[in-house]
């Protein structure tokens, strides 16, 4: 979709130059020095500002129909495509819960079986210090936390009856200032030693982030080697999350930031 920024620019700087222009003109009349050349560059400057608003008018139609059909589009694409697998839901500690819960709400769509929905607790202070170790294995108990659940997940601590086929993670998000320096790093360690659990054990993940994440995982997600959807926030990246989740070689990152390396995943 176009990308309005550019006109929001062009906009400001007309509303900008529409009103020195008529400051300018005021000034003058007040000394009776208003020229036909300023006449013709105020009346010149106001037909530009009415071609904007066309323009913005006309841009405005074009991206409520884009989105329309992609709308449409991401309906037919996720209606009953999951059906028969099951999926674990899994919300990283500062991701958007909205966007977490539009994304359940597309699974239940796709006919998914959701056999478990977690949240997971944002880092203590005490969890992202290395443990009492100075050996190459020395891990944080955020690591320990975090793969502990994954076997949770996994079912091999009986918290859930079934292992998922599937594990659908929604990350990003700000972490709040006044946590610990290390915490980003302590985080992203402990996230991929839980990716690692998942797949060593053959269960699928697919992550996603919304486009304005505020924290981005992408590069995570790229160095584990799973597939993500980089704007889980519109009907066409939760319909690549249900379209990554329903082919099995499904990868790559997928949506509309620079980090996508395509829009969409080719049709299963």
């Amino acid at each position: 979709m176009p990308d309005l920024r550019y006109h929001l620019i062009s906009l400001i700087s007309v509303f900008l130059a529409l009103a020195i222009g008529i400051m300018l003109g005021v000034a003058m009349a007040d000394r009776g020095v208003v020229s036909d050349r300023m006449e013709a560059e105020i009346r010149s400057i106001q037909r530009q500002f009415a071609q904007q608003q066309k323009e913005i008018g006309k841009r405005d139609e074009q991206i409520a129909e884009q989105q329309g059909v992609l709308d449409g589009m991401s309906e037919v694409i996720v209606a009953n495509s999951l059906q028969g697998i099951d999926v674990a839901l899994v919300t990283g500690p500062y991701a958007d819960r909205d966007v977490s819960g539009d994304v359940q709400s597309d699974l239940d769509a796709a006919g998914a079986n959701i056999i478990s929905v977690e949240t997971l607790d944002p880092p203590e202070p005490t969890e992202v210090t290395l443990l009492e170790n100075t050996s190459a294995q020395a891990i944080t108990p955020l690591e320990t936390r975090y793969t502990d659940f994954a076997r949770e997940i996994l079912g091999f601590t009986g918290k859930v009856q079934s292992t998922p086929d599937v594990v659908v993670f929604v990350g990003g998000g700000e972490i709040p200032a006044d946590a610990l320096s290390d915490t980003r790093e302590a985080l992203r360690d402990a996230q991929a030693q839980m990716f690692e659990v998942w797949l060593a054990n053959g269960v699928r993940v697919v992550a996603a982030e919304p486009l304005r994440a505020g924290r981005t995982e992408i590069a995570l997600f790229k160095n584990v080697g799973i597939p993500s959807v980089t704007n889980a926030d519109e009907p066409a990246g939760r319909a690549a999350i249900i379209e990554c989740a329903a082919a099995e070689g499904c990868e790559g990152t997928y949506g509309t930031k620079e980090s996508a390396t395509d829009p969409f995943p080719s049709p299963s």
